[in-house]
């Protein structure tokens, strides 16, 4: 029984402890194939809106920064891979990622601040 214990908190532990790793390169390949749909001109029509498509995919990768950032889940140690993945972004469509970015921020602000006093949704 307790050999069981033990290796399912390990393994916990362990997930925990790469979480965000896995998040980052995830988020790496995310905004990689972006910026190769880009180049190769594909993904770039627009929507009703007249929104170019890929910008989702960038909301979608700005999100899942922000969340690592505002709950300070990133270790000290990945910090510089992080700001490289962040000017990758901003490589790719400065205007888009800085806007969704910084609205994803706030968003995960707002969750966090929620969480924090118990607010109901």
């Amino acid at each position: 029984m307790n050999e069981l214990i033990l290796t399912e908190d390990f393994h916990i532990r362990a997930s925990e402890r790469n979480a965000h790793k896995v998040a980052l390169a995830k988020a790496e390949g995310e905004l990689l194939s972006i910026a190769a749909l880009r180049r190769l001109d594909l993904n770039t029509g627009t929507d009703e809106d007249g929104f170019p498509y890929y910008v989702w995919d960038m909301a979608s990768v700005a999100r899942e920064l922000a969340e690592l950032y505002v709950r300070k889940l990133i270790p000290g140690s990945w910090e510089a891979f992080f700001n490289d993945l962040c000017r990758m972004a901003e490589g790719i469509d400065k205007e888009a990622w800085t806007y969704f970015y910084k609205s994803a921020v706030k968003d995960e602000e707002a969750f966090l601040a929620m969480e924090r006093s118990d607010a109901d949704f």
